[in-house]
C-alpha cells in the first residue's frame, strides 16, 4: 500500500504549516494584514474572504500562478496561554495532485518563514 501523504478521502490533497511567532495576536495580525505583510503572503489569494474573524482566522481561496484552478485557503493564529506567543497555522485544501501539494509546500515554506522575520527586532 502506497502511503499518499496529504492524500484525503474527500477533498483532494492538502498542505499545512504552522510557525509560531514570538509576538501576542495583535500584534502579528496587525504585522499580517500591514502593506508590507501583504506582500509576503497575500499573491494569488482572494481578499473577499468567506470568513474573516478578526485576530482568529480567515477562509478563502488561493491560487498558485501556475495552478489553473483554485484551492481552499485556511489562516489561523493561535494565541498561547499566557498571551506572548502566537502559532499561525496554514492550510490549503483542494489540490488536484501531489505535484500541486508540492509546490504549495514551498509557497508556503517561504511564506511562513518571511511572514516570521515581519516582527523580528
Amino acid at each position: 500500500m502506497v502511503n499518499n501523504i496529504g492524500l484525503t478521502k474527500d477533498a483532494g490533497w492538502q498542505f499545512g504549516i504552522r510557525r509560531t511567532v514570538p509576538e501576542n495576536v495583535e500584534t502579528l495580525w496587525e504585522a499580517f494584514f500591514s502593506d508590507k505583510g501583504l506582500g509576503c503572503w497575500a499573491k494569488g489569494v482572494d481578499q473577499n474572504f468567506s470568513t474573516f474573524k478578526e485576530y482568529s482566522h480567515i477562509r478563502t481561496k488561493w491560487k498558485h500562478k501556475d495552478f489553473e484552478e483554485s484551492a481552499h485557503l485556511q489562516v489561523r493564529f493561535i494565541p498561547s496561554k499566557n498571551k506572548d506567543k502566537t502559532t499561525i497555522s496554514v492550510h490549503v485544501d483542494n489540490l488536484k495532485n501531489d505535484g500541486q501539494r508540492e509546490v504549495t509546500k514551498k509557497y508556503w515554506t517561504i511564506v511562513m518563514e518571511n511572514l516570521c522575520l515581519l516582527t523580528a527586532p
